[in-house]
């Protein structure tokens, strides 16, 4: 039996560099952010060792300066340092944290971000070399150099007349192309958008200009007496001052625009603490407002906002916004695909934009900030991975949004402004399966002008006790159906869904509480106590004749109506089937560009034909059809594709309906 030998990996260095320099980051920008952050979490160290020591009026800054050196770059901090053997272990040594050693040994959280030991090198998405200059308190100046290929060199060097006693400088030599990294409107725009809220300064060396000194007084005044000495030439020579009034003239306009002189400052160019760190009663409107005015590129207020802050197993804090109207597209492909909720780490931004699948579609039009202490992050720290924490943020931010709902829902005049934008997504919602968000609509209805909740309708608008049922009709004209007057005169409230999306989301309800809600264009049992429509056995061969004359597969049973009894209700009505599409929602289906009339066929259902046995005309044709069946099929047909019509149905053959119209009126045979 062979034995088993053991090996170690191999790798060439050289293309381990370029992998890891070249496919963990989208932007380059994001090298800025890695090295702030490094210094920042340096910078914490030495902070924590000074505490230790009694050291508590120490300054502590990060510094970039684009002037030292031609075309480079430098990064500065006065944080910890690194001797010889840091420099192996945490830049040399790939895929090592010191940072994550140094959070190891301490017992409470902290604000260091770093985990991977990768952030560093991204430095080589800008640079072709990279000299770091450091040291620990009390110790040597190190320098070590590497232009991201296989090797790289350590040697201790004396340090500069301005290194401080400790921390590190990194001198980056810019590529070629990436000059723009010298900027100052570049690099004031990268630590805006992802450094903004460091703990410590962030100091940028800019150049500016000002009014070159005015000589002084006393040179003038030494010089008085040989003017007045001399007064008498003047006098003379008069004439050729006259000459020279030109020369002086230009000697006034030189004195009029002073001499500029350039000058560099350092200048702190991050923010404060962000305001989600503080307790909301320290946070005024206007900064909540400015707040969401950069978040959402949106130049009116909020209508609401929430600031929270969760502890227990995980730690969230954050500020979530409702704008005051509709965003453009905001049930559109665009803005579906993503969230406008910037998440960041202990306050280093990581992430622009939250994937859509951190928050239900319906709820997009959220927009605001969330900051995470307990979040890990892909080694580029721009990609979530799915873990329990994860699923905890997305529960939580659900959880914040439905809160803010519930407060806006107990306010009417906040509610109505709110109902109004974004009545839409409430619907969305339900139709995406959350029942609970029926209780948010707001419905018109066949009593009043007035909006009506589920639950307005079941305390104050029912009928009786009895009535078990939420009677609801869909379509643009549900006000004039026929349906929708016959249940209002029998003393029934109607509400009105009268939107597209209505129908979507009333597909799969079909409850709310114990009460069923029941379109009353579909087949149902109706509330009341039927009529007598006489003997249906009497005219059974008449509604025989009459499916057989309408030759129309989508008809599944003609019968005597229950609904319409008298001389004054319609002659016939047309239900679809209890499960199937409505006749509005038939029509919203065809009028889709890619619609597919085959699959259409099994999802739209049959249509029900009662006809109104009481009614002239029908009784009309119950007389004559056998007597006279041409003119009186001509007369059924045009009859139900008016009923369809009433209904919301659309007519499949439009030509022939018209022509058995024009039939109609030039030979009628049938006495009414």
């Amino acid at each position: 039996m062979s034995s088993i030998e053991k090996k170690q990996f191999e790798a060439n260095i050289s293309e381990l560099m370029n992998l890891i320099i070249n496919s963990f980051y989208s932007n380059r920008d994001i090298f800025l952010r890695e090295l702030i952050s490094n210094a920042s979490d340096a910078i914490d160290k030495q902070r924590h060792y000074d505490l230790k020591n009694g050291v508590v009026d120490k300054i502590y800054e990060i510094k970039i300066d684009p002037f030292a050196n031609e075309n480079c770059l430098v990064i500065q901090d006065n944080g910890v340092g690194m001797d010889e053997a840091d420099l192996i272990s945490h830049l040399s040594t790939i895929a090592t944290s010191g940072t994550k050693e140094f959070v190891r040994s301490l017992s409470e959280k902290t604000d260091q971000i770093g985990q991977f030991g990768v952030g560093f090198y991204s430095a080589f998405l800008v640079a072709d070399n990279v000299d770091v200059y450091t040291r620990k308190q009390g110790g040597d100046v190190f320098k070590w150099t590497s232009d991201a290929n296989q090797y790289y060199t350590i040697e201790n060097v004396s340090p500069c007349v301005d290194f401080c006693e400790h921390g590190t400088r990194i001198i980056l030599k810019l590529k070629e192309d990436c000059k723009e990294f010298l900027e100052e409107s570049t690099l004031r725009r990268i630590v805006s958008h992802h450094s903004s809220f460091i703990l410590y300064p962030i100091l940028l060396q800019v150049e500016k200009s000002k009014e070159a000194p005015v000589e002084e007084e006393g040179a003038v005044v030494e010089e008085e007496g040989a003017v007045v000495e001399e007064e008498g030439a003047v006098e003379e020579e008069e004439g050729a001052v006259v000459e020279e009034e030109g020369a002086v003239e230009e000697e006034e306009k030189s004195k009029a625009a002073p001499k500029m002189i350039q000058y560099k400052e350092w200048e702190k160019i991050n923010g404060d603490c962000p305001i989600w760190y503080k307790n909301s009663n320290e946070v005024s409107n206007e900064d909540y407002e400015a707040l969401y005015k950069v978040i959402s590129k949106d130049w009116e207020k909020p209508l609401f906002w929430r600031h929270f802050k969760t502890e227990g197993a995980y730690e969230f804090r954050g500020i979530l916004f409702i704008p005051s109207k509709t965003p453009f597209d905001l049930l559109g492909d665009r803005i579906r695909e993503k969230r406008n909720i910037k998440l960041y780490v202990k306050k280093v931004l990581v992430l622009n934009e939250l994937d859509k699948e951190m928050l239900p579609d319906w709820m997009n039009f959220v927009v605001g900030v969330l900051d995470s202490a307990d979040l890990p992050l892909n080694v580029s720290r721009e990609m979530l991975q799915q873990n329990k924490i994860v699923k905890a943020m997305k529960n939580q931010l659900k959880k914040q949004v439905m809160n803010m709902m519930n407060d806006i829902f107990s306010n009417d005049d906040l509610y109505s402004t709110f109902y109004q934008n974004f009545h839409r997504n409430i619907k969305l919602g339900i139709h995406e399966g959350d029942d609970s968000l029926l209780s948010f609509l707001k419905i018109k209805n066949s009593k009043n002008d007035s909006l009506l909740t589920l639950d307005n309708y079941i305390e104050e608008y029912k009928k009786d006790d009895d009535q078990k049922s939420i009677y609801y009709i869909t379509g643009s004209e549900s006000k004039d159906s026929l349906f929708s007057k016959l249940y209002s005169s029998k003393g029934y409230t109607v509400l009105y869904f009268d939107e597209p999306i209505d129908e979507f989301m009333l597909q799969r309800v079909n409850k709310y509480k114990e009460y069923d809600l029941v379109n009353i264009c579909k087949d149902h049992t109706t509330p009341w106590q039927s009529e007598s429509v006489g003997d249906e056995e009497s005219v059974k061969s008449f509604l025989e004749w009459v499916k057989t004359s309408l030759d129309d597969s989508n008809v599944e049973t003609v019968r005597i109506s229950s609904k319409l009894t008298t001389e004054e209700d319609d002659p016939l009505c047309v239900l679809s089937s209890k499960w199937g599409w409505s006749g509005n929602m038939e029509k919203i289906m065809q009028s889709q560009p890619l619609g597919d009339n085959k699959n259409m066929l099994f999802m739209k259902g049959k249509r029900i034909l009662e006809l109104n046995i009481g009614n002239p005309t029908i009784q009309a044709l119950v007389d004559n059809y056998q007597s006279n069946a041409g003119s009186c099929q001509n007369q059924i047909k045009i009859l139900y594709n008016c009923g369809l019509l009433s209904a919301g149905f659309p007519i499949e053959n439009t030509t022939s309906f018209v022509s058995n119209i024009y039939k109609s009126l030039q030979t009628s045979t049938i006495t009414v």
